[in-house]
């Protein structure tokens, strides 16, 4: 005689991401004698910071360098922003054209296509979600023509010209374990950063309405033009799957010498906290870490 055994419906991937976070709130106590100890993570680096005074709350390894894949891109994102400022420029009806060069670019992408003409603002949004390359090529080049033109600089190389903006910000804001060699993350042993700094860069954005939009963005629409002239609708999904757990964005990062990174914003009803993970084990780690840290942090300072 047969025996029958019942099957269960596989799990989705939203299904099991969803039940991994609840086992992370579920069972994720602090005993008596171990209310100060910081849960055990597999991060190299990380730290929680008030969002709005930007006073250290918690960190491990804070200050040490450390290549941090897209989370590069959080200062392509402040560098356009602020020539955007500077030059009165309106990000919603100023457009840029993707060259070969960005377009081919490789990594995470936008799907952006030698020769499309998209909005800024578009860009911003096609940077942030699907944490394209591409769309992170397409800003530099772009606006480090546009700035050397008002500036009046000759000679350079505009995307030189640009990620010598994005070291000229991270001195202004005093981060000194930073420097930048690309305007998207991809691995570069000139490319780094530290979870100390990542924190200062959140914190200074978050005070802009716009970029807090972009980042809490789950999709986003939008119409391209192609070099032909026709149009399409692309449709990007933002890589931050805690946007579905209450938090308000920031930014992923992942590269084979970075490791998993996250930088996170999160809000209560009276607090703001920023968490900067870098180099976990692996991808889904630093989704549960980082909400190990933030339960771990509230139990703090109830």
């Amino acid at each position: 005689m047969r025996s029958h055994h019942l099957r269960q419906k596989p799990k989705s991937e939203e299904e099991r991401f969803a039940q991994r976070i609840q086992q992370v709130k579920n069972t994720y106590l602090i005993g008596a004698d171990e209310k100060n100890l910081a849960p055990r993570i597999t991060a190299k680096s990380w730290i929680i910071v008030d969002s709005q005074s930007g006073d250290v709350l918690y960190s491990f390894n804070e200050n040490q360098k450390r290549e941090i894949a897209s989370i590069t891109k959080i200062m392509t994102f402040y560098v356009v922003l602020n020539m955007c400022r500077t030059m009165n420029v309106q990000t919603n009806n100023t457009y840029a054209e993707v060259s070969f060069q960005a377009s081919s670019v490789g990594g995470t992408t936008a799907d952006l296509l030698k020769g499309d003409v998209v909005s800024i603002e578009d860009l911003f949004y096609g940077l942030m979600l699907p944490s394209g390359n591409d769309a992170a090529m397409a800003l530099a080049e772009n606006f480090g023509i546009y700035a050397m033109y008002q500036n009046k600089i000759k000679g350079k190389n505009p995307l030189i010209y640009f990620i010598q903006e994005m070291n000229n910000k991270a001195r202004e804001l005093r981060m000194s374990q930073t420097t930048y060699a690309n305007p998207h993350g991809l691995n570069n042993k000139n490319n780094v950063s530290s979870a100390y700094d990542v924190s200062k860069l959140c914190n200074q954005l978050l005070k802009d309405e716009f970029f807090r939009k972009v980042v809490n963005t789950k999709i986003h629409f939008s119409t391209i033009q192609d070099e032909e002239g026709f149009t399409r609708d692309v449709i990007w999904e933002n890589t931050n799957k805690l946007l579905y757990q209450g938090f308000k964005g920031i930014k992923t990062g992942n590269t084979s010498v970075a490791g998993p990174c996250l930088a996170s914003y999160y809000q209560t009803a009276n607090r703001s906290f920023t968490i900067v993970i870098l180099g976990c084990r692996n991808q889904e780690d630093r989704w549960s870490e980082t909400m190990q840290l933030l339960q771990w942090c509230l139990s703090q300072i109830q």
